[in-house]
């Protein structure tokens, strides 16, 4: 739990009085659309004004299909906003959002030197999307200062057991809100939420090439999502390419071995390694 969880639980979240703007920032992962559902049928309120999802362009094809359907539901937009028109796993788009050579925002895994590169992707590909998006729809002008008091209003899909994440804006005209954490609902208990509506819980959001996958993930990939599994190896295939003699090898599977021919270890947890994304809404979030 951070410091600032610590010193303002249980009182750790809260509605805004009358903001300018209330959004959710959409992961398209479960809690993020339960947080979406909840509000479209009452259950969270004041009722948000928006969702904005920041897309890389590599997100599964289920992800986009997913939206399609939530738009559906909900009687706000869902703004689906990307980066110059590029895609994350565009190798000279990815490298030249740092202007150096050689370097990438994606966390891959080096084999020499042993070790992974900066993680700097949902910084560069999503907050700062988000950011401009809202600055947009606020009419502030890009590199324009905000107001020195909270006028957003920002939903974040964090449930009780990510109180270790929770952390406030970096942008003082920004206020984050935690309505699951206010409902004092875990993981557990938004499953059972959707399973009661009947809607489905199979929701995970993150790059198909994300190295931040444990190998149930990426089983699970291979097993169902035969497509997409095939689209991470192209992408693993492409960055090793591109990364060669500048940072050493890159990979996006944990054991530094090509994507294709990695064998996933299913009895052991792979966690002590990297963590198992469950939505890119809770790790790789656009929230400013």
């Amino acid at each position: 739990m951070t410091e600032y969880a610590k010193n303002h639980w249980p009182t750790l979240s809260w509605a805004l009085e009358n903001p300018t703007l209330r959004i959710i920032s959409m992961g398209a992962g479960l809690d993020t659309t339960a947080l979406a559902l909840m509000a479209a049928r009452g259950e969270i309120g004041p009722m948000p004004d928006c969702a904005i999802f920041a897309d890389t362009g590599n997100e599964p094809a289920r992800v986009y299909k997913h939206l399609d359907w939530l738009a559906t539901q909900v009687p706000f937009p869902i703004y689906r906003v990307k980066r110059d028109g590029l895609s994350l796993g565009d190798f000279q788009a990815d490298t030249a959002s740092l202007k150096l050579k050689g370097r990438s925002t994606i966390p891959l895994y080096l084999a020499r030197p042993d070790g992974m590169m900066a993680k700097q992707c949902s910084k560069e590909w999503k907050t700062r999307v988000v950011q401009r998006k809202v600055m947009e729809l606020l009419g502030m002008k890009p590199g324009q200062r905000g107001p020195k008091h909270p006028i957003v209003e920002q939903w974040i899909g964090m449930d009780r057991g990510e109180l270790e994440r929770v952390k406030v804006s970096e942008k003082k005209w920004v206020h984050n809100r935690h309505p699951l954490i206010e409902r004092d609902m875990r993981r557990r208990n938004v499953i059972q939420w959707m399973e009661e509506r009947q809607y489905q819980t199979r929701l995970k959001s993150s790059c198909v090439f994300c190295p931040f996958r444990d190998d149930e993930a990426w089983q699970d990939m291979k097993d169902n999502d035969p497509a997409d599994f095939e689209e991470a190896c192209r992408y693993d295939d492409a960055f090793r390419a591109g990364f060669a003699g500048m940072e050493g090898e890159a990979f996006v599977h944990w054991t530094r071995v090509p994507l294709r021919e990695a064998l996933f270890d299913l009895r052991k947890p792979t966690t002590g390694v990297l963590f198992n994304m469950n939505e890119c809404g809770t790790v790789c979030d656009g929230a400013m």
